[in-house]
C-alpha cells in the first residue's frame, strides 16, 4: 500500500507543472539570446512552459502596465523604475556593458575613433526608449565627442537593429551591449568596451509583475536564476 501511495504522489508531482499556466516573460530585444537560453533551461528543468516577448523597452513597459498578461520583465532596473514598473522582488541578472562594434574590414583602434572622418555613419539605439541609447549619449557627452559625431548619428529602435546595420556594413560603427556583440560572433568585425565611468551603471534585473496571472511560476524562474546552470548561461552571454 505504501508503495502504491508513493507512486501516486510521484505521478501527481510530475503532473503539476504540465497543468500550470505558461510563464510569460518579456525582455528587451538586446537580451534575446541569453533570455531564450535561460527560459529553455528553466522549462526543461521545471516542466513549466515559458512564453517569451521581446521588443523595445518603452513598448514593453507600457504593455506590462496595461495588459496584466506578463508575469516577469527583464530590463534595466532604473529604466523600469522610471517607467513606473515595480522592481520589488527583482533578481539581478548582471551588469550591462556598453560597447562600440564595427563591420568586418573597418576596425577601430579605440572608441574615440568614431570621431574620425572615415566613420561616416554611426548607429545607436534610441536614447529616449533604450537604455543603451541613453548610455551611448552619456558616453558621447562625457567623452567630449557629441558635437564631433552629431551629423553621423543614426538612431534606431533597438540594440539588435544596430547590430544588423553593423553586420551588413550599412554603418561604420554602432553602439550595442556586450551581450548582443558576443552573440553576433564573427558576423561583425569586432567591438571595444566603453569605459564604464563614462555612463551610468546598468543593472539588468528580472522583475515579477504585480498582479500577474502566474506568480508561482515567476517565483520559480527567479529561483532558477541562482542555480549554477543559470549562472553559466549568464556568463557566456557577457552578464
Amino acid at each position: 500500500m505504501r508503495r502504491i501511495v508513493g507512486m501516486c504522489l510521484l505521478a501527481l508531482s510530475l503532473a503539476v507543472p504540465a497543468l500550470a499556466e505558461p510563464l510569460t516573460l518579456a525582455a528587451g530585444a538586446g537580451y534575446k539570446k541569453p533570455v531564450t537560453e535561460l527560459a529553455a533551461a528553466f522549462e526543461a528543468k521545471s516542466g513549466i512552459k515559458t512564453e517569451l516577448i521581446f521588443g523595445n523597452m518603452g513598448q514593453l513597459t507600457t504593455q506590462v502596465k496595461g495588459s496584466g498578461a506578463i508575469d516577469l520583465i527583464v530590463g534595466e532596473k532604473s529604466f523600469l523604475e522610471s517607467a513606473g514598473v515595480s522592481v520589488a522582488g527583482a533578481t539581478t541578472l548582471g551588469r550591462g556593458v556598453l560597447v562600440v562594434a564595427w563591420p568586418k574590414g573597418k576596425p577601430l583602434a579605440a572608441p574615440a575613433d568614431i570621431a574620425k572622418p572615415e566613420v561616416t555613419r554611426l548607429a545607436m539605439p534610441d536614447p529616449a526608449k533604450a537604455i543603451y541609447g541613453k548610455a551611448a549619449s552619456q558616453y558621447l557627452e562625457r567623452a567630449g565627442l557629441a558635437q564631433a559625431v552629431a551629423a553621423k548619428l543614426l538612431a534606431v529602435a533597438t540594440v539588435p537593429q544596430v547590430t544588423t546595420y553593423v553586420q551588413s556594413g550599412e554603418v561604420d560603427a554602432g553602439f550595442v551591449n556586450r551581450t548582443d556583440a558576443l552573440g553576433a560572433g564573427d558576423s561583425i568585425g569586432g567591438f571595444l568596451e566603453i569605459d564604464p565611468s563614462l555612463y551610468s551603471p546598468i543593472e539588468i534585473v528580472a522583475a515579477p509583475v504585480s498582479g500577474a496571472k502566474n506568480p508561482e511560476a515567476a517565483k520559480a524562474f527567479l529561483a532558477f536564476l541562482g542555480t549554477p546552470e543559470a549562472q553559466g548561461i549568464k556568463l557566456r552571454h557577457g552578464l
